[in-house]
């Protein structure tokens, strides 16, 4: 599925720094993209298909290409419903499949996936987009295993 729009039913999580969360909630600054960055990095929870949220998350872990600290999280969101929100504010939000070949020092990640069509992080609606996803967050889950 390289490539294609994931399903709007289904889930995938972003990665956030504590400095992103402000009194539990994730803060709009977590779904900005970096200068250079045509795509947010998130991970499709759903490409683990038939197994449970707590071993999806696992598989997460162990794939991402990311330090994970016990002060990070993972922001969940619902594909369908983050881009009906977001849709009236900007045209063109997909949600697409673009896995991680393995490589020398990593694992191949077939969860890693993007959010296309967003602002670049510096344009003046782009905080306004990034509160607005910060909105349809419907879990925070440790980035770390317990």
């Amino acid at each position: 599925m390289t490539g294609r729009d994931l399903p709007n039913e289904d889930s995938v999580v972003r990665h956030a720094k504590q400095t992103q969360i402000r009194d539990g909630r994730l803060d709009g600054s977590a779904f900005l993209l970096k200068d250079g960055e045509q795509g947010l990095s998130v991970n499709w929870l759903d490409c683990f298909r038939g197994q449970s949220k707590s071993q999806q998350l696992n598989e997460v872990r162990r794939l991402i290409r990311l330090t994970l600290r016990h002060s990070h999280r993972f922001a969940e969101l619902n594909v369908g419903e983050t881009r009906e929100r977001i849709g009236g504010g900007l045209d063109g939000i997909r949600f697409v499949h673009s896995p991680l070949d393995a490589d020398a020092e990593f694992e191949a990640d077939p969860s890693h996936s993007e959010i296309l069509g967003l602002p670049p992080g510096s344009a003046p609606e782009a905080q306004l987009m990034g509160d607005v996803i910060a909105r349809c967050v419907r879990n925070i889950h440790p980035a770390t295993e317990a």
